[in-house]
């Protein structure tokens, strides 16, 4: 990732600071992807739950902080095992274009998603791709853990109430 945050001219302790929550915390990504929608959930160090919704084939636009810049978002798919998002943000650097391709690879012993971030400052015309690889997390994601345990009490207290109703019926 180094090369791909210097391209976006991000300072070197910010870097450095990324380096280190990488190496010391996993990078949980939860993928939803039907016909028409996709859905991103991004748990990291430095993504914390950062949530991307977008619609396939139609252009998102949203206004980050500071100076309410536009990030212009468009995402593809040709299949369930691929999504290519093409993103544009004007940076303290000038205009930055990032297409991330993420493709899920279907191996015979284990899947792996990979991810290729190819970023493009659009001032200077220096460019970077940098390619990452996921394993499946076998285990509930930790940003998903307290939606279960909340379904997983709800379930146990409507089995309770039922319970409950069916004793008092008797």
């Amino acid at each position: 990732m180094r090369s791909y945050l210097e391209t976006m001219g991000v300072d070197e302790l910010a870097i450095q600071a990324n380096e280190k929550g990488e190496s010391e915390h996993d990078t949980h990504h939860t993928i939803e992807l039907s016909q028409h929608q996709l859905k991103i959930i991004k748990r990291s160090r430095v993504n914390n739950d950062l949530v991307v919704e977008l619609t396939l084939g139609q252009e998102h636009i949203v206004h980050l902080p500071p100076g309410d810049r536009e990030k212009k978002s468009l995402a593809t798919s040709h299949n369930q095992q691929h999504v290519q998002i093409e993103s544009s943000l004007l940076t303290v650097n000038g205009l930055a274009r990032v297409v991330e391709v993420k493709r899920l690879l279907l191996e015979e012993a284990q899947s792996v998603l990979q991810q290729e971030l190819t970023i493009t400052n659009v001032s200077s015309g220096k460019s970077h791709t940098t390619v990452r690889f996921f394993v499946p997390y076998l285990k509930v994601p930790p940003h998903l853990e307290d939606a279960i345990m909340a379904d997983e009490a709800t379930s146990a207290a409507n089995v309770a109430a039922v319970a409950a109703a069916g004793i008092k019926k008797r």
